[in-house]
């Protein structure tokens, strides 16, 4: 019930950041979510908070053709997101980093292979990385942040809670004095 519960937040968070408080073009909390679903609740909940995710936010925003890639991005995304469980912030920026990179390449590709907008050749394939690398760099800086902020704070809290349960006070009295 707990994962159920955890997994509805995430999942009200990321439809939230695309329908109604966006924090910008291409910066995702689908991705952020999913990932942290995976690390704390494991990999079927991650990809299951990224699908649900996108499939209640597509059907407000509406989709095309391209949602089978970036449908299936996210969900590989938040599988991978597994890897994170037990790593500090740092990783998960790392992580960060290359999950947008794969996003870019892997959606990218998808748009030159099902889409008219570039000619069905080499050439037209590198012309779609070109054409994404703006959406890339504002992607990756957000899932850098996001992601290793996200995994930062809930480590704080996780060590405040550890903290206050063993009795251990968090005050000035606990603190040396030099």
């Amino acid at each position: 019930m707990k994962n159920l519960f955890i997994s509805l937040v995430l999942i009200t968070i990321a439809i939230g950041e695309r329908l109604w408080f966006d924090l910008g073009p291409n910066v995702e909390l689908v991705m952020t979510a999913s990932v942290l679903a995976s690390i704390y609740l494991g990999r079927r909940w991650g990809v299951g908070v990224a699908l649900v995710s996108l499939m209640i936010s597509d059907f407000f925003l509406g989709n095309t053709l391209i949602m089978i890639f970036t449908w299936s991005g996210f969900a590989l995304i938040a599988w991978g997101g597994r890897w994170l469980k037990g790593k500090n912030g740092l990783f998960g920026a790392g992580y960060g980093l290359v999950g947008a990179l794969f996003f870019y390449f892997y959606t990218n590709f998808g748009v030159w292979l099902i889409g008219n907008l570039y000619p069905h050749t080499f050439s037209g394939l590198i012309q779609s990385y070109v054409m994404g690398l703006p959406f890339l760099r504002l992607h990756a800086v957000g899932s850098v942040l996001l992601l290793s902020g996200s995994m930062v704070l809930i480590e704080i809290v996780n060590k405040l809670i550890s903290l206050k349960s063993s009795g251990t006070r968090c005050d000035s009295g606990t603190v040396p004095q030099l």
